[in-house]
């Protein structure tokens, strides 16, 4: 009986991390360029199965080698779905939305790259100097093709993007030539390896070098074109949301029972006298 509790609160405990991953995802149903995560589960077996102790540590074992005790289902790992969110117009000369699923804009903070969907920037002005820096709704740094954070004379007539990230900033004084800037892109082919580091931002375990080895990253707009005056909403479905959140609670509650008939059995055999 003590197994049978242990696996239905084992897996009561991994089915609450999906609860909240979906109440994360409702959460954010209107962050722009937010993506939606799913969780995959595991057989507690077959991950003791797997992965082994080492055979130092396997001093007094009495059960068979190759094979443990389950406890349930645990958290495998979380997926994040990269597919395109909902266009929302808005006609506002700094907000860009990436066309596609793979391409990512690069930001920088404190010397780190980071990775975002969300094309919501804003003008920041550079103290003791008539310049601005295009940078994020958190303040991080938008990066240009070359690695470096964008910035142009803040006194602008227009600012201009076309499809394949190119920014042409126009000025008021005539005298200044129009500044050109190629946006920095990302071409992730491998989204799931993006790791959530909170304000809407990504980053790939390593360095870009060793990604770009890899194959897993591209710099640079390639195929990916940007769409000015709109945004990428989440792409967070609130029916799909809703569903799996019952079907989760459905199975939570189906393994509360199975605790409770466990201990229901428990008493009963405490009760037969030999």
């Amino acid at each position: 009986m003590n197994i049978q509790m242990n696996t239905a609160a084992t897996t009561m405990r991994e089915l609450q991390k999906k609860v909240d991953m979906i109440a994360n995802n409702v959460a954010n149903v209107n962050t722009a360029g937010y993506k939606r995560q799913e969780a995959n589960f595991s057989d507690a077996l077959v991950q003791s199965i797997e992965k082994q102790a080492n055979p130092q540590n396997e001093v007094g074992r009495q059960t068979p080698y190759g094979l443990r005790i389950g406890s349930g289902a645990i958290f495998a790992q979380t997926s994040l779905q990269t597919e395109q969110g909902t266009v929302k117009q808005t006609d506002r000369p700094l907000d860009f939305m990436i066309q596609g699923d793979t391409g990512f804009f690069r930001v920088s903070s404190e010397g780190q790259t980071f990775y975002t969907r969300d094309g919501s920037f804003q003008l920041q002005p550079v103290p003791n100097s008539n310049q601005v820096n295009l940078v994020t709704a958190n303040g991080d740094s938008v990066l240009d093709s070359s690695n470096q954070p964008i910035s142009f004379v803040g006194d602008y007539e227009s600012i201009r993007m076309n499809e394949t990230g190119t920014l042409e900033v126009t000025y008021k004084n005539p005298a200044l030539q129009p500044t050109q800037i190629e946006v920095g892109i990302a071409d992730i082919n491998r989204p799931n390896l993006l790791e959530k580091v909170g304000g809407n931002r990504y980053q790939l375990p390593g360095t870009e070098a060793e990604q770009i080895a890899n194959g897993n990253l591209q710099l640079g707009n390639n195929d990916i074109r940007i769409s000015q005056g709109a945004l990428e909403m989440s792409n967070v479905d609130l029916t799909d949301e809703m569903s799996e959140l019952i079907s989760t609670q459905r199975l939570l509650e189906s393994q509360g029972k199975a605790i409770s008939f466990a201990d229901d059995m428990m008493g009963l055999v405490n009760t037969i006298k030999g």
